[in-house]
């Protein structure tokens, strides 16, 4: 099995592009793009988590935190890589998550059905986490993830986080979104998470309009072990 330390997201929708490209949309406006929902009680009085990701019905999946030690996880669906070649990844979000290194957004990904890793900031080349060394008594506890409130949140107006990296024909990849909370406060504004598109490009890619096109993303520098 091929193992990466470091890893990217990718999601599914339309082919879009050339025999030079081949682009995947996902923007929520026709439903939720086969993502789930996976949230633990909280921890503190074992209620359920306040407010957990959630369709909003309108094109996007919103969170808005729990005031208490919990989890809620957005994951997509297991995607088959088609291609050889690089692939970058943008998703359009705003976030309002508690400050101080307290609470965190991360972003993970499941390569050939391993268990979900975290994707690094050192793979982002454009927004990527804002938060580091956090301190809530959460599973990203000491790690890094997005805090505090992104560029232009009450406007509202949503950033790019971009991230581009080789992947090989035949992985198979599912992206996971954490919302991780400690006990006592949740970001300033509500939602505290919006994840409003996702659009992957496969920049070597040949579209194959008989099937649908599946790709994935690892980062720079990862290692790797065939199978």
């Amino acid at each position: 099995m091929k193992k990466y330390s470091r890893a990217l997201l990718a999601t599914s929708a339309t082919i879009l592009g050339s025999a030079q490209a081949a682009t995947y949309f996902e923007n929520f406006s026709g439903g939720d793009g086969g993502f789930t929902v996976l949230s633990t009680p909280r921890a503190d009085n074992g209620n359920p988590f306040d407010s957990p990701w959630i369709y909003d019905g309108s094109g996007s999946f919103t969170t808005g935190g729990s005031a208490g030690v919990a989890h809620s996880r957005l994951t997509g669906p297991t995607l088959t890589v088609t291609t050889d070649g690089l692939v970058e990844l943008s998703f359009d979000h705003r976030y309002s998550i508690e400050g101080g290194n307290w609470d965190g957004g991360a972003v993970f990904l499941s390569v050939n059905n391993a268990a979900f890793e975290q994707i690094p900031n050192g793979a982002f080349s454009a927004n990527g986490y804002t938060a580091f060394a956090l301190i809530g008594n959460h599973d990203l506890n000491g790690g890094e993830g997005f805090g505090g409130n992104s560029p232009g949140y009450g406007d509202p107006s949503f950033i790019t986080s971009v991230a581009a990296a080789p992947f090989s024909a035949g992985d198979t990849v599912a992206v996971q979104f954490l919302m991780a909370n400690d006990e006592g406060a949740t970001g300033e504004f509500l939602p505290n998470w919006q994840i409003d598109s996702v659009s992957i490009t496969n920049t070597n890619a040949i579209p194959e309009p008989s099937s649908l096109l599946l790709c994935g993303l690892s980062a720079v520098g990862l290692l790797r072990r065939r199978r």
